[in-house]
Protein backbone atom coordinates (compact mmCIF):
# COMPACT_ATOMS: atom_id res chain seq x y z
CA UNK A 1 0.00 0.00 0.00
CA UNK A 2 1.33 3.42 -0.94
CA UNK A 3 1.62 5.70 2.08
CA UNK A 4 -0.49 8.86 1.93
CA UNK A 5 -1.09 9.54 5.60
CA UNK A 6 0.04 12.08 8.15
CA UNK A 7 -0.69 13.06 11.74
CA UNK A 8 0.21 16.29 13.54
CA UNK A 9 -0.10 17.50 17.13
CA UNK A 10 -0.07 21.28 17.59
CA UNK A 11 -0.27 23.02 20.96
CA UNK A 12 -2.92 25.75 21.17
CA UNK A 13 -1.85 27.08 24.58
CA UNK A 14 1.42 28.34 26.00
CA UNK A 15 1.99 24.92 27.54
CA UNK A 16 3.95 22.14 25.81
CA UNK A 17 2.17 19.13 24.37
CA UNK A 18 0.90 16.85 27.19
CA UNK A 19 2.89 13.58 27.53
CA UNK A 20 -0.27 11.46 27.48
CA UNK A 21 -1.40 12.86 24.16
CA UNK A 22 2.09 12.47 22.72
CA UNK A 23 2.10 8.81 23.73
CA UNK A 24 -1.32 8.16 22.17
CA UNK A 25 -0.27 9.93 18.98
CA UNK A 26 2.95 7.93 18.73
CA UNK A 27 0.98 4.71 18.99
CA UNK A 28 -1.48 5.91 16.35
CA UNK A 29 1.43 6.90 14.10
CA UNK A 30 3.46 3.74 14.73
CA UNK A 31 3.64 2.98 10.99
CA UNK A 32 4.53 6.58 10.12
CA UNK A 33 7.89 8.32 10.16
CA UNK A 34 8.55 11.21 12.57
CA UNK A 35 9.31 14.38 10.60
CA UNK A 36 9.16 17.10 13.26
CA UNK A 37 9.35 16.69 17.03
CA UNK A 38 9.32 19.78 19.23
CA UNK A 39 7.64 20.44 22.54
CA UNK A 40 4.74 22.25 20.80
CA UNK A 41 4.53 20.64 17.36
CA UNK A 42 4.93 17.03 16.22
CA UNK A 43 4.38 15.59 12.76
CA UNK A 44 4.51 12.05 11.36
CA UNK A 45 3.92 10.80 7.80
CA UNK A 46 4.46 7.81 5.53
CA UNK A 47 3.92 9.77 2.31
CA UNK A 48 6.65 9.00 -0.19
CA UNK A 49 6.67 12.67 -1.22
CA UNK A 50 7.69 14.95 1.61
CA UNK A 51 10.12 17.85 1.94
CA UNK A 52 11.36 19.08 5.32
CA UNK A 53 13.51 22.09 6.13
CA UNK A 54 15.54 22.37 9.32
CA UNK A 55 12.99 20.52 11.41
CA UNK A 56 10.56 23.44 11.29
CA UNK A 57 8.77 23.43 7.91
CA UNK A 58 7.36 20.44 6.03
CA UNK A 59 5.40 19.84 2.85
CA UNK A 60 3.64 16.47 2.81
CA UNK A 61 2.52 15.27 -0.62
CA UNK A 62 3.21 16.03 -4.24
CA UNK A 63 4.43 19.57 -4.98
CA UNK A 64 4.96 20.63 -8.59
CA UNK A 65 6.56 23.70 -10.05
CA UNK A 66 4.20 25.40 -12.50
CA UNK A 67 6.32 24.35 -15.48
CA UNK A 68 7.53 20.88 -14.43
CA UNK A 69 5.96 17.43 -14.41
CA UNK A 70 8.24 15.88 -11.79
CA UNK A 71 7.44 16.46 -8.11
CA UNK A 72 9.85 18.61 -6.16
CA UNK A 73 12.21 16.62 -3.94
CA UNK A 74 14.14 19.55 -2.45
CA UNK A 75 13.73 23.29 -2.17
CA UNK A 76 16.55 25.80 -1.82
CA UNK A 77 16.88 28.23 1.07
CA UNK A 78 15.39 31.11 -0.91
CA UNK A 79 12.27 29.08 -1.65
CA UNK A 80 11.88 28.03 1.97
CA UNK A 81 12.33 31.63 3.12
CA UNK A 82 9.58 32.80 0.76
CA UNK A 83 7.28 29.97 1.86
CA UNK A 84 7.84 30.70 5.55
CA UNK A 85 7.42 34.48 5.19
CA UNK A 86 4.14 34.02 3.33
CA UNK A 87 3.01 31.36 5.81
CA UNK A 88 2.51 28.98 2.92
CA UNK A 89 0.55 31.30 0.64
CA UNK A 90 3.28 31.46 -1.99
CA UNK A 91 2.92 27.70 -2.53
CA UNK A 92 -0.47 28.37 -4.10
CA UNK A 93 0.90 31.12 -6.33
CA UNK A 94 4.09 29.41 -7.58
CA UNK A 95 3.30 25.71 -7.30
CA UNK A 96 0.42 23.27 -7.46
CA UNK A 97 -0.18 19.64 -6.51
CA UNK A 98 -1.64 17.44 -3.83
CA UNK A 99 -0.02 18.56 -0.60
CA UNK A 100 -0.53 19.83 2.92
CA UNK A 101 2.16 22.19 4.19
CA UNK A 102 3.17 23.06 7.74
CA UNK A 103 5.22 26.22 8.38
CA UNK A 104 6.28 27.65 11.72
CA UNK A 105 7.20 31.12 12.93
CA UNK A 106 7.01 33.12 16.13
CA UNK A 107 3.26 33.62 15.60
CA UNK A 108 2.45 29.92 15.48
CA UNK A 109 1.93 27.27 12.83
CA UNK A 110 0.27 27.66 9.44
CA UNK A 111 -1.29 24.68 7.65
CA UNK A 112 -2.13 25.05 3.95
CA UNK A 113 -3.96 22.56 1.74
CA UNK A 114 -3.45 22.59 -2.02
CA UNK A 115 -6.37 23.88 -4.10
CA UNK A 116 -8.20 20.86 -5.52
CA UNK A 117 -5.72 18.69 -3.63
CA UNK A 118 -6.67 15.06 -3.03
CA UNK A 119 -4.62 14.68 0.14
CA UNK A 120 -7.13 14.90 2.99
CA UNK A 121 -6.77 17.26 5.94
CA UNK A 122 -9.06 17.01 8.97
CA UNK A 123 -8.62 18.63 12.36
CA UNK A 124 -10.13 18.38 15.81
CA UNK A 125 -9.43 19.89 19.22
CA UNK A 126 -8.45 17.77 22.16
CA UNK A 127 -8.06 20.03 25.16
CA UNK A 128 -5.15 22.38 24.47
CA UNK A 129 -4.04 20.42 21.41
CA UNK A 130 -5.13 20.55 17.79
CA UNK A 131 -4.98 17.19 16.02
CA UNK A 132 -4.50 17.41 12.25
CA UNK A 133 -4.61 14.25 10.14
CA UNK A 134 -5.11 12.86 6.67
CA UNK A 135 -7.99 10.64 7.73
CA UNK A 136 -10.61 9.90 10.35
CA UNK A 137 -8.92 6.68 11.50
CA UNK A 138 -5.80 8.49 12.73
CA UNK A 139 -7.87 10.99 14.71
CA UNK A 140 -9.85 8.13 16.22
CA UNK A 141 -6.66 6.23 17.06
CA UNK A 142 -5.53 9.28 19.03
CA UNK A 143 -8.46 8.73 21.36
CA UNK A 144 -10.93 11.24 19.90
CA UNK A 145 -14.49 10.04 19.48
CA UNK A 146 -16.99 11.87 17.32
CA UNK A 147 -20.77 11.85 17.51
CA UNK A 148 -22.83 12.47 14.40
CA UNK A 149 -23.66 16.15 13.89
CA UNK A 150 -27.31 15.84 12.94
CA UNK A 151 -27.70 19.38 11.61
CA UNK A 152 -24.60 18.99 9.45
CA UNK A 153 -25.93 15.66 8.17
CA UNK A 154 -29.19 17.35 7.17
CA UNK A 155 -27.26 20.00 5.26
CA UNK A 156 -25.20 17.31 3.56
CA UNK A 157 -28.31 15.40 2.49
CA UNK A 158 -29.86 18.60 1.13
CA UNK A 159 -26.70 19.68 -0.69
CA UNK A 160 -24.63 16.50 -1.12
CA UNK A 161 -22.16 18.06 -3.55
CA UNK A 162 -21.31 21.14 -1.48
CA UNK A 163 -17.99 20.97 0.30
CA UNK A 164 -17.80 22.81 3.63
CA UNK A 165 -15.30 23.16 6.42
CA UNK A 166 -17.82 21.38 8.65
CA UNK A 167 -18.07 17.63 8.47
CA UNK A 168 -20.96 15.44 9.59
CA UNK A 169 -19.09 14.55 12.78
CA UNK A 170 -19.36 16.89 15.74
CA UNK A 171 -16.01 18.40 16.69
CA UNK A 172 -14.22 17.53 13.43
CA UNK A 173 -13.61 20.01 10.65
CA UNK A 174 -11.95 19.79 7.26
CA UNK A 175 -9.36 22.15 5.85
CA UNK A 176 -10.65 22.67 2.32
CA UNK A 177 -8.37 22.98 -0.66
CA UNK A 178 -6.97 26.49 -0.98
CA UNK A 179 -7.55 27.33 2.69
CA UNK A 180 -5.07 28.04 5.47
CA UNK A 181 -5.29 27.14 9.14
CA UNK A 182 -3.48 29.48 11.55
CA UNK A 183 -2.78 27.86 14.91
CA UNK A 184 -1.44 29.88 17.84
CA UNK A 185 -1.95 30.48 21.54
CA UNK A 186 -4.73 32.88 20.48
CA UNK A 187 -6.73 30.07 18.94
CA UNK A 188 -7.35 28.47 15.56
CA UNK A 189 -8.39 30.54 12.56
CA UNK A 190 -9.19 29.50 9.00
CA UNK A 191 -8.90 31.72 5.95
CA UNK A 192 -9.27 31.27 2.20
CA UNK A 193 -6.18 31.85 0.06
CA UNK A 194 -7.40 30.50 -3.29
CA UNK A 195 -10.77 31.09 -4.90
CA UNK A 196 -12.01 30.41 -8.44
CA UNK A 197 -13.50 33.90 -8.49
CA UNK A 198 -10.00 35.30 -9.01
CA UNK A 199 -9.88 33.78 -12.51
CA UNK A 200 -13.24 34.80 -14.03
CA UNK A 201 -12.73 38.56 -14.18
CA UNK A 202 -12.76 40.17 -17.61
CA UNK A 203 -9.11 41.17 -17.17
CA UNK A 204 -8.15 37.46 -16.96
CA UNK A 205 -10.18 36.33 -19.97
CA UNK A 206 -8.58 34.50 -22.93
CA UNK A 207 -10.95 35.61 -25.69
CA UNK A 208 -8.99 34.20 -28.61
CA UNK A 209 -10.38 30.68 -29.25
CA UNK A 210 -7.09 29.32 -30.57
CA UNK A 211 -5.13 30.66 -27.60
CA UNK A 212 -7.83 29.38 -25.21
CA UNK A 213 -7.62 25.86 -26.68
CA UNK A 214 -3.83 25.95 -26.44
CA UNK A 215 -3.96 27.03 -22.78
CA UNK A 216 -6.39 24.23 -21.91
CA UNK A 217 -4.37 21.62 -23.79
CA UNK A 218 -1.10 22.65 -22.11
CA UNK A 219 -2.70 22.65 -18.65
CA UNK A 220 -4.25 19.19 -19.13
CA UNK A 221 -0.98 17.75 -20.45
CA UNK A 222 0.90 19.24 -17.49
CA UNK A 223 -1.56 17.94 -14.89
CA UNK A 224 -1.98 14.43 -16.29
CA UNK A 225 1.71 13.83 -16.89
CA UNK A 226 2.72 15.24 -13.52
CA UNK A 227 0.24 13.16 -11.56
CA UNK A 228 1.39 9.87 -13.13
CA UNK A 229 5.10 10.66 -12.74
CA UNK A 230 6.87 7.94 -10.77
CA UNK A 231 4.19 5.31 -11.39
CA UNK A 232 5.23 2.38 -13.58
CA UNK A 233 1.74 1.11 -14.31
CA UNK A 234 -1.71 2.65 -14.03
CA UNK A 235 -5.29 1.66 -14.79
CA UNK A 236 -7.34 4.26 -16.66
CA UNK A 237 -11.12 4.02 -16.32
CA UNK A 238 -11.96 4.49 -19.99
CA UNK A 239 -15.66 5.04 -20.52
CA UNK A 240 -15.41 6.16 -24.12
CA UNK A 241 -16.67 9.62 -23.23
CA UNK A 242 -14.85 12.82 -24.11
CA UNK A 243 -13.25 13.43 -20.72
CA UNK A 244 -11.60 10.04 -20.23
CA UNK A 245 -10.56 10.15 -23.91
CA UNK A 246 -8.73 13.44 -23.28
CA UNK A 247 -6.94 11.89 -20.30
CA UNK A 248 -5.97 8.89 -22.46
CA UNK A 249 -4.57 11.20 -25.14
CA UNK A 250 -2.55 13.11 -22.54
CA UNK A 251 -1.02 9.88 -21.20
CA UNK A 252 0.56 8.95 -24.53
CA UNK A 253 3.85 10.77 -23.93
CA UNK A 254 4.40 9.52 -20.37
CA UNK A 255 6.67 6.69 -19.29
CA UNK A 256 3.80 5.03 -17.45
CA UNK A 257 2.29 1.83 -18.83
CA UNK A 258 -1.45 2.45 -19.06
CA UNK A 259 -4.13 -0.24 -19.08
CA UNK A 260 -7.59 0.97 -20.05
CA UNK A 261 -10.57 -0.48 -18.20
CA UNK A 262 -14.08 -0.25 -19.61
CA UNK A 263 -16.81 -1.27 -17.17
CA UNK A 264 -20.11 -2.67 -18.41
CA UNK A 265 -23.18 -2.98 -16.23
CA UNK A 266 -26.16 -5.26 -16.64
CA UNK A 267 -28.22 -2.59 -18.41
CA UNK A 268 -27.84 -1.86 -22.13
CA UNK A 269 -27.30 1.87 -21.58
CA UNK A 270 -24.03 1.21 -19.72
CA UNK A 271 -22.39 -0.66 -22.62
CA UNK A 272 -20.05 1.88 -24.21
CA UNK A 273 -17.25 -0.45 -25.18
CA UNK A 274 -17.49 0.59 -28.85
CA UNK A 275 -16.46 4.12 -27.95
CA UNK A 276 -13.82 2.92 -25.50
CA UNK A 277 -12.29 0.71 -28.21
CA UNK A 278 -12.05 3.71 -30.56
CA UNK A 279 -10.17 5.72 -27.94
CA UNK A 280 -7.90 2.80 -27.04
CA UNK A 281 -6.89 2.30 -30.67
CA UNK A 282 -6.24 6.00 -31.20
CA UNK A 283 -4.12 6.38 -28.06
CA UNK A 284 -2.35 3.02 -28.08
CA UNK A 285 -3.83 1.91 -24.77
CA UNK A 286 -4.43 -1.77 -24.01
CA UNK A 287 -8.13 -2.14 -23.22
CA UNK A 288 -9.75 -4.55 -20.78
CA UNK A 289 -13.51 -4.88 -20.42
CA UNK A 290 -15.10 -6.10 -17.21
CA UNK A 291 -18.69 -6.56 -16.19
CA UNK A 292 -20.30 -5.51 -12.95
CA UNK A 293 -23.85 -6.06 -11.82
CA UNK A 294 -26.35 -4.77 -9.32
CA UNK A 295 -26.19 -8.00 -7.30
CA UNK A 296 -22.75 -6.94 -6.01
CA UNK A 297 -24.32 -3.97 -4.25
CA UNK A 298 -24.89 -4.15 -0.51
CA UNK A 299 -27.05 -1.15 0.32
CA UNK A 300 -26.31 -1.53 4.03
CA UNK A 301 -22.57 -1.12 3.53
CA UNK A 302 -21.18 2.39 3.33
CA UNK A 303 -18.19 3.00 1.10
CA UNK A 304 -17.65 6.18 3.14
CA UNK A 305 -17.59 4.55 6.59
CA UNK A 306 -13.99 5.72 6.95
CA UNK A 307 -14.92 9.30 5.99
CA UNK A 308 -16.52 12.04 8.12
CA UNK A 309 -19.45 12.41 5.72
CA UNK A 310 -21.50 10.09 3.46
CA UNK A 311 -19.88 11.04 0.16
CA UNK A 312 -19.82 7.55 -1.34
CA UNK A 313 -22.72 6.42 -3.52
CA UNK A 314 -23.63 2.77 -3.11
CA UNK A 315 -24.12 2.27 -6.86
CA UNK A 316 -20.34 2.70 -7.29
CA UNK A 317 -19.53 -0.30 -5.07
CA UNK A 318 -19.52 -2.72 -7.98
CA UNK A 319 -17.40 -0.48 -10.22
CA UNK A 320 -14.96 0.36 -7.42
CA UNK A 321 -14.47 -3.29 -6.53
CA UNK A 322 -13.88 -4.37 -10.13
CA UNK A 323 -11.47 -1.47 -10.71
CA UNK A 324 -9.48 -2.28 -7.55
CA UNK A 325 -9.34 -5.98 -8.42
CA UNK A 326 -8.16 -5.20 -11.95
CA UNK A 327 -5.47 -2.82 -10.72
CA UNK A 328 -4.26 -5.43 -8.24
CA UNK A 329 -4.03 -8.12 -10.94
CA UNK A 330 -2.22 -5.77 -13.31
CA UNK A 331 0.25 -4.66 -10.64
CA UNK A 332 -0.93 -1.05 -10.93
CA UNK A 333 -0.73 1.28 -7.95
CA UNK A 334 -2.67 4.11 -9.60
CA UNK A 335 -6.26 4.48 -10.81
CA UNK A 336 -6.99 7.37 -13.16
CA UNK A 337 -10.29 8.69 -14.46
CA UNK A 338 -11.77 11.66 -16.30
CA UNK A 339 -13.99 12.56 -13.36
CA UNK A 340 -15.03 16.19 -13.10
CA UNK A 341 -14.40 16.90 -16.77
CA UNK A 342 -17.99 17.99 -17.38
CA UNK A 343 -17.61 20.56 -14.62
CA UNK A 344 -14.16 21.86 -15.45
CA UNK A 345 -14.86 21.96 -19.21
CA UNK A 346 -18.16 23.76 -18.53
CA UNK A 347 -20.60 21.27 -20.04
CA UNK A 348 -23.43 23.75 -19.57
CA UNK A 349 -26.43 24.21 -21.84
CA UNK A 350 -28.02 27.18 -20.09
CA UNK A 351 -28.97 30.65 -21.27
CA UNK A 352 -26.40 32.11 -18.86
CA UNK A 353 -23.94 31.76 -21.75
CA UNK A 354 -26.17 33.94 -23.93
CA UNK A 355 -26.53 36.38 -21.06
CA UNK A 356 -22.75 36.78 -21.04
CA UNK A 357 -22.81 37.51 -24.78
CA UNK A 358 -25.52 40.14 -24.29
CA UNK A 359 -23.69 41.81 -21.42
CA UNK A 360 -20.42 42.07 -23.34
CA UNK A 361 -21.49 42.61 -26.97
CA UNK A 362 -25.25 42.87 -27.27
CA UNK A 363 -27.13 41.08 -30.04
CA UNK A 364 -24.00 40.61 -32.10
CA UNK A 365 -22.86 37.76 -34.35
CA UNK A 366 -21.35 35.95 -31.36
CA UNK A 367 -24.69 36.02 -29.52
CA UNK A 368 -26.67 34.55 -32.42
CA UNK A 369 -24.02 31.92 -33.07
CA UNK A 370 -24.22 30.81 -29.42
CA UNK A 371 -28.03 30.91 -29.52
CA UNK A 372 -28.13 28.65 -32.57
CA UNK A 373 -25.66 26.27 -30.90
CA UNK A 374 -27.83 26.06 -27.77
CA UNK A 375 -30.93 25.53 -29.87
CA UNK A 376 -29.15 22.78 -31.78
CA UNK A 377 -28.30 21.05 -28.49
CA UNK A 378 -32.02 20.69 -27.80
CA UNK A 379 -32.90 23.65 -25.61
CA UNK A 380 -35.68 25.38 -27.55
CA UNK A 381 -36.16 27.84 -30.42
CA UNK A 382 -33.55 30.53 -31.00
CA UNK A 383 -35.90 33.47 -30.37
CA UNK A 384 -37.26 31.93 -27.18
CA UNK A 385 -33.68 31.51 -26.00
CA UNK A 386 -32.97 35.15 -26.82
CA UNK A 387 -35.85 36.37 -24.64
CA UNK A 388 -34.76 34.14 -21.78
CA UNK A 389 -31.22 35.47 -22.15
CA UNK A 390 -32.47 39.05 -21.78
CA UNK A 391 -34.15 38.10 -18.51
CA UNK A 392 -31.06 36.25 -17.31
CA UNK A 393 -28.70 39.11 -18.19
CA UNK A 394 -30.57 42.06 -16.74
CA UNK A 395 -33.56 40.97 -14.66
CA UNK A 396 -32.00 38.36 -12.39
CA UNK A 397 -29.03 38.05 -10.10
CA UNK A 398 -25.97 36.43 -11.71
CA UNK A 399 -25.83 33.99 -8.78
CA UNK A 400 -26.62 30.38 -9.80
CA UNK A 401 -29.44 28.61 -8.04
CA UNK A 402 -29.14 25.21 -6.40
CA UNK A 403 -32.43 23.81 -5.07
CA UNK A 404 -31.96 21.56 -2.04
CA UNK A 405 -32.87 17.89 -2.06
CA UNK A 406 -35.89 18.13 0.22
CA UNK A 407 -38.18 15.36 -1.00
CA UNK A 408 -38.35 13.49 2.31
CA UNK A 409 -37.05 15.63 5.22
CA UNK A 410 -38.98 16.09 8.44
CA UNK A 411 -40.28 19.56 9.30
CA UNK A 412 -37.38 20.02 11.73
CA UNK A 413 -34.86 19.05 9.07
CA UNK A 414 -36.51 21.35 6.55
CA UNK A 415 -36.02 24.32 8.89
CA UNK A 416 -32.30 23.52 9.12
CA UNK A 417 -32.07 23.44 5.33
CA UNK A 418 -33.85 26.80 5.06
CA UNK A 419 -31.15 28.43 7.20
CA UNK A 420 -28.25 26.90 5.24
CA UNK A 421 -25.73 29.45 3.99
CA UNK A 422 -24.92 29.12 0.29
CA UNK A 423 -21.60 27.65 -0.82
CA UNK A 424 -19.10 30.50 -1.45
CA UNK A 425 -18.78 29.39 -5.06
CA UNK A 426 -22.48 30.19 -5.50
CA UNK A 427 -21.99 33.79 -4.34
CA UNK A 428 -20.38 35.74 -7.20
CA UNK A 429 -18.62 39.03 -6.50
CA UNK A 430 -20.05 42.15 -8.08
CA UNK A 431 -19.49 42.36 -11.82
CA UNK A 432 -19.15 38.63 -12.53
CA UNK A 433 -21.11 37.54 -15.59
CA UNK A 434 -23.90 34.94 -15.11
CA UNK A 435 -22.26 32.30 -17.30
CA UNK A 436 -18.93 32.75 -15.57
CA UNK A 437 -20.72 32.40 -12.22
CA UNK A 438 -22.30 29.17 -13.46
CA UNK A 439 -18.88 27.81 -14.38
CA UNK A 440 -17.56 28.49 -10.88
CA UNK A 441 -20.64 26.88 -9.30
CA UNK A 442 -20.09 23.75 -11.39
CA UNK A 443 -16.71 23.38 -9.71
CA UNK A 444 -18.31 22.71 -6.31
CA UNK A 445 -19.24 19.10 -7.22
CA UNK A 446 -15.82 18.65 -8.82
CA UNK A 447 -14.13 19.77 -5.62
CA UNK A 448 -16.33 17.36 -3.69
CA UNK A 449 -15.24 14.55 -6.03
CA UNK A 450 -11.51 15.14 -5.85
CA UNK A 451 -11.10 16.05 -2.18
CA UNK A 452 -13.06 13.09 -0.77
CA UNK A 453 -10.26 10.59 -1.29
CA UNK A 454 -9.51 7.57 0.88
CA UNK A 455 -5.99 7.92 2.30
CA UNK A 456 -5.98 4.21 3.22
CA UNK A 457 -6.85 2.85 -0.24
CA UNK A 458 -4.53 0.24 -1.72
CA UNK A 459 -4.36 2.17 -4.99
CA UNK A 460 -4.16 5.90 -5.27
CA UNK A 461 -7.11 7.22 -7.31
CA UNK A 462 -6.76 10.52 -9.15
CA UNK A 463 -8.97 12.74 -11.31
CA UNK A 464 -6.31 14.91 -12.98
CA UNK A 465 -8.78 17.09 -14.87
CA UNK A 466 -9.80 18.52 -11.49
CA UNK A 467 -6.43 20.05 -10.65
CA UNK A 468 -5.34 23.61 -10.05
CA UNK A 469 -3.63 24.27 -13.43
CA UNK A 470 -6.54 22.87 -15.45
CA UNK A 471 -9.21 24.63 -13.40
CA UNK A 472 -7.41 27.97 -13.60
CA UNK A 473 -6.88 27.68 -17.36
CA UNK A 474 -10.50 26.72 -18.01
CA UNK A 475 -11.89 29.51 -15.84
CA UNK A 476 -10.10 32.03 -18.03
CA UNK A 477 -12.01 30.82 -21.10
CA UNK A 478 -15.19 32.88 -21.64
CA UNK A 479 -18.44 30.97 -21.53
CA UNK A 480 -19.28 31.39 -25.23
CA UNK A 481 -16.11 29.57 -26.29
CA UNK A 482 -17.39 26.39 -24.60
CA UNK A 483 -20.26 26.21 -27.12
CA UNK A 484 -20.14 25.26 -30.80
CA UNK A 485 -22.76 23.89 -33.21
CA UNK A 486 -23.78 20.53 -31.80
CA UNK A 487 -21.12 20.65 -29.09
CA UNK A 488 -20.67 21.52 -25.45
CA UNK A 489 -17.15 21.54 -23.94
CA UNK A 490 -16.12 22.98 -27.32
CA UNK A 491 -12.76 24.42 -26.22
CA UNK A 492 -11.67 21.05 -24.84
CA UNK A 493 -12.79 19.33 -28.05
CA UNK A 494 -10.87 21.88 -30.12
CA UNK A 495 -7.78 21.46 -27.93
CA UNK A 496 -7.64 17.69 -28.41
CA UNK A 497 -9.16 17.31 -31.88
CA UNK A 498 -5.84 16.10 -33.39
CA UNK A 499 -5.67 13.24 -30.87
CA UNK A 500 -9.25 11.95 -30.85
CA UNK A 501 -11.28 9.83 -33.28
CA UNK A 502 -13.81 11.94 -35.16
CA UNK A 503 -16.76 10.09 -33.62
CA UNK A 504 -15.50 10.83 -30.11
CA UNK A 505 -14.82 14.48 -31.00
CA UNK A 506 -18.37 14.92 -32.32
CA UNK A 507 -20.17 12.72 -29.81
CA UNK A 508 -23.24 14.26 -28.16
CA UNK A 509 -24.62 11.34 -26.13
CA UNK A 510 -23.22 10.37 -22.77
CA UNK A 511 -23.77 7.34 -20.58
CA UNK A 512 -25.23 7.94 -17.12
CA UNK A 513 -25.65 5.71 -14.05
CA UNK A 514 -29.35 6.55 -13.64
CA UNK A 515 -30.59 3.28 -15.15
CA UNK A 516 -28.21 1.24 -13.01
CA UNK A 517 -29.34 3.08 -9.87
CA UNK A 518 -32.97 2.40 -10.81
CA UNK A 519 -32.15 -1.31 -11.16
CA UNK A 520 -30.61 -1.37 -7.67
CA UNK A 521 -33.65 0.40 -6.27
CA UNK A 522 -36.09 -2.02 -7.90
CA UNK A 523 -34.20 -5.16 -6.88
CA UNK A 524 -33.56 -4.08 -3.30
CA UNK A 525 -36.69 -2.08 -2.56
CA UNK A 526 -37.66 -4.24 0.43
CA UNK A 527 -34.17 -4.08 1.93
CA UNK A 528 -34.18 -0.31 1.44
CA UNK A 529 -37.59 -0.06 3.10
CA UNK A 530 -36.44 -2.12 6.09
CA UNK A 531 -33.28 -0.06 6.32
CA UNK A 532 -34.81 3.43 6.19
CA UNK A 533 -38.08 2.97 8.09
CA UNK A 534 -37.01 2.79 11.71
CA UNK A 535 -33.36 3.46 10.90
CA UNK A 536 -30.93 6.03 12.27
CA UNK A 537 -32.21 8.92 10.16
CA UNK A 538 -35.72 8.29 11.46
CA UNK A 539 -34.42 7.93 15.01
CA UNK A 540 -32.68 11.30 14.64
CA UNK A 541 -35.94 12.86 13.41
CA UNK A 542 -34.44 13.86 10.08
CA UNK A 543 -36.87 12.25 7.62
CA UNK A 544 -40.62 12.13 7.08
CA UNK A 545 -41.10 8.37 7.45
CA UNK A 546 -44.77 8.42 6.41
CA UNK A 547 -43.97 10.16 3.13
CA UNK A 548 -41.02 7.87 2.56
CA UNK A 549 -43.11 4.76 3.27
CA UNK A 550 -45.67 5.88 0.71
CA UNK A 551 -42.97 6.37 -1.94
CA UNK A 552 -41.45 2.97 -1.19
CA UNK A 553 -44.85 1.26 -1.38
CA UNK A 554 -45.62 2.44 -4.91
CA UNK A 555 -45.77 -0.75 -7.00
CA UNK A 556 -44.06 -1.31 -10.32
CA UNK A 557 -40.92 0.20 -11.82
CA UNK A 558 -39.83 3.73 -10.91
CA UNK A 559 -41.65 6.48 -12.81
CA UNK A 560 -39.85 9.60 -11.62
CA UNK A 561 -36.51 10.60 -10.14
CA UNK A 562 -37.60 10.44 -6.50
CA UNK A 563 -35.76 7.13 -6.28
CA UNK A 564 -32.49 9.06 -6.70
CA UNK A 565 -33.25 11.00 -3.52
CA UNK A 566 -34.18 7.79 -1.72
CA UNK A 567 -30.86 6.23 -2.72
CA UNK A 568 -29.07 9.28 -1.30
CA UNK A 569 -30.87 8.63 1.98
CA UNK A 570 -29.68 5.01 1.76
CA UNK A 571 -26.10 6.27 1.55
CA UNK A 572 -26.61 8.56 4.54
CA UNK A 573 -28.30 5.79 6.57
CA UNK A 574 -25.52 3.28 5.88
CA UNK A 575 -22.89 5.86 6.82
CA UNK A 576 -24.67 6.84 10.04
CA UNK A 577 -25.00 3.20 11.10
CA UNK A 578 -21.28 2.64 10.46
CA UNK A 579 -20.30 5.66 12.56
CA UNK A 580 -22.39 4.45 15.49
CA UNK A 581 -20.77 1.02 15.24
CA UNK A 582 -17.31 2.63 15.35
CA UNK A 583 -14.51 3.48 12.89
CA UNK A 584 -14.52 1.19 9.88
CA UNK A 585 -11.82 0.17 7.39
CA UNK A 586 -12.33 1.23 3.79
CA UNK A 587 -14.33 -1.10 1.52
CA UNK A 588 -11.20 -2.04 -0.43
CA UNK A 589 -9.26 -2.89 2.73
CA UNK A 590 -12.26 -4.85 4.01
CA UNK A 591 -12.47 -6.84 0.78
CA UNK A 592 -8.81 -7.85 0.98
CA UNK A 593 -9.12 -8.77 4.64
CA UNK A 594 -12.10 -10.97 3.79
CA UNK A 595 -10.16 -12.60 0.95
CA UNK A 596 -7.28 -13.30 3.32
CA UNK A 597 -9.53 -14.85 5.94
CA UNK A 598 -11.06 -17.15 3.33
CA UNK A 599 -7.73 -18.30 1.89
Amino acid sequence: MMGRRFLALIATTAEPLPPGQIERARKAAASLMPLIETDRFMLWSDHRHRITQAGSHTIVGELFDRSHTQPETTLDDAAWTAIARSRGEILIERYWGSYVSFTTDDKGIAVVRAPMGDLGCYHARDGGVLLVASDLALLSDCGRRFAIDRAALVRHIAYPEWRRSETCLDGMEELRGGDRLLVSVNGVECETLWSPWAFVGRDRMIDDPVEAARAVRNAVHLAVRARVAGHDRAVLLLSGGLDSAIVAASLKATGTEVIGLNLIGDDAASDERRYAEMVARATGVELLTRKFDADRINVRRSGAAHMPYPVHRCFTQAQDTVAAETAERCGADLLIDGGGGDNVFFASRTVSILADCLATGGLDKRFWSAARALSDLGQTGTWALAWRAVHRAWLRSPAPRQPPAVAFPSDAARSIVTDTVAHPWFLPPEGVLPGRANHVALLAPAQNLVEAINAQALQHAISPLVSQPVVEACLRVPSWHWLAPGQDRATARRAFAPDLPGEIFARRSKGTPTGFVATIFDRQRQAIRDMLLGGRLGEFGLIDEAKLAQALSTPGPVRDLRFVRIMELVDAEAWAAAQIQGPQPSSTVRRLLECGSNA
